[in-house]
């Protein structure tokens, strides 16, 4: 029976000709068999949070939630071995339960494990990389059924072409992932003028934990998010507060302002210096580090995000306010910046750069079109790489120029999945 795929966003949306919930490995296997014997092609979908099209299924659709087991807790070596559909969200407790943390967390926790990872998920910090980074081992099933084990002592080589695969080079079956002790996280935000921020990015960068910036265009003020990682006790937020910055904020409030300025867009100015006043306050509690990584699932919403050389952040953020003044744009949503150390992953953005991540967002039809477009050449100005899970424009030649080993990841997915069984329609285009 015909399965209908639709992703969290709605933007993507398509049919699978079979859905499958495996349970074992075993199971996996003759899944991935099966669709080689019979010409399919094969995607994986977690919690469908991506908002591009990579995991866009044609043949046989795979979800892993019911192969999502806790494997093996090392606490003295500080590493934990999970099936690979296990969802943030759940891993998040049991390692604090066990005395321990994942390094960075992205803006939710809904995502599995697997897809996370395979799409290059970050959460902020200069001092910190992407998600895919704490990864050390992992089990890979290739076209042909068999089962690659890739870790620091074996095919160690691997490891930087597969910690963001984009699911094109089999299914990630196991990942074993370095973490570290457990830590809270102490938020002291608050909220500063447009041109005194982007002055004072290169110090906050490095004087914060994990530092995130918000803007709201058309309106004065940046949110400037500053965590840092303590052992103090916990000290969260009442009940009623956390309900109204949770629920009644998000969900109610923002969401009749987002209508309204859809409906009215000459009303989008106003209405953003209102949030300034209203949501960019001064903050203090410590609380556990998902609670302050993560944001409250927001209205539905289209998203493009690029990351950038980290000193470019002042400038980019400086003609990304030109470009909007200058094209008489409307934007009612944030704009979000953040910051990821260099790693060595192929197709990471932050590849060999400490990276500033810009992410332009909008709710609504209204000027997306006009507003990606123009974001997007002028992230390519400043050497951006996209983000994959957000949209992109599949343009494979500004791609390929953009990611230094994209062409040696190209051999690499051809040499493993000659007959391209885990491509969707984009990654066919990305990889031609």
């Amino acid at each position: 029976m015909a399965y209908k795929f639709k992703n969290w966003a709605g933007n993507v949306t398509g049919e699978a000709e079979r859905y499958f919930q495996p349970t074992n490995e075993n199971e996996i296997i003759e899944l991935v068999k099966n669709a080689v014997a019979k010409d399919k092609n094969i995607k994986l979908v977690g919690a469908a949070h991506s908002w591009s099209a990579l995991a866009l299924p044609t043949h046989y659709l795979i979800n892993l939630d019911k192969y999502s087991r806790v494997l093996n807790i090392d606490k003295e070596k500080k590493q934990v071995t999970v099936q690979a559909g296990i969802r943030l969200k759940t891993l998040n407790v049991i390692l604090y339960e066990n005395g321990l943390s994942l390094s960075n967390l992205g803006s939710v926790s809904e995502q599995s494990i697997a897809g996370a990872t395979a799409t290059g998920t970050h959460g902020t910090g200069i001092k910190f990389g992407n998600i895919s980074t704490q990864i050390i081992g992992m089990k890979l099933i290739l076209a042909d059924g068999s089962v690659l084990t890739i870790s620091e002592k074996e095919n160690a080589e691997l490891l930087p072409a597969v910690r963001i695969n984009l699911g094109v080079l089999g299914i990630v079956s196991e990942l074993t992932i370095q973490c570290v002790d457990v830590f809270n996280l102490r938020d002291a935000s608050y909220a500063l003028p447009f041109e005194e921020t982007l002055e004072k990015i290169p110090e906050l960068i490095q004087s914060t934990d994990h530092l995130k910036l918000w803007w709201f265009p058309h309106a004065p003020l940046i949110g400037v998010y500053r965590y840092f990682r303590t052992n103090e006790e916990l000290q969260p937020r009442s009940a009623f507060q956390k309900f109204m910055d949770d629920s009644f904020l998000v969900n109610i409030f923002f969401v009749f302002l987002l209508r309204l300025g859809d409906w009215f867009p000459k009303t989008v100015p106003p209405i953003n210096k209102l949030i300034n006043k209203i949501h960019f306050k001064k903050v203090s509690r410590i609380e556990k580090t998902w609670e302050v990584f993560n944001v409250p699932m927001p209205p539905i919403h289209f998203e493009t995000e690029y990351a950038i050389p980290v000193e470019h952040a002042s400038e980019a953020l400086k003609k990304l306010k030109e470009m909007i003044e200058h094209k008489k744009l409307r934007i009612n949503f944030v704009v979000e910046v953040r910051f990821v150390k260099a790693d060595n992953t192929w197709l990471s953005p932050a590849y060999k750069q400490d990276a500033c991540y810009i992410g332009a967002y909008q709710y609504g039809n209204r000027y997306w079109k006009e507003y990606m477009t123009g974001f997007e050449e002028l992230m390519y100005s400043f050497g951006g790489r996209p983000h994959w899970p957000k949209e992109f424009t599949p343009d494979s030649k500004k791609i390929s120029n953009s990611f230094p080993e994209f062409e040696k990841f190209k051999q690499l997915k051809n040499k493993l999945d000659p007959k391209g069984v885990f491509n969707s329609a984009l990654t066919q285009h990305l990889f031609a």
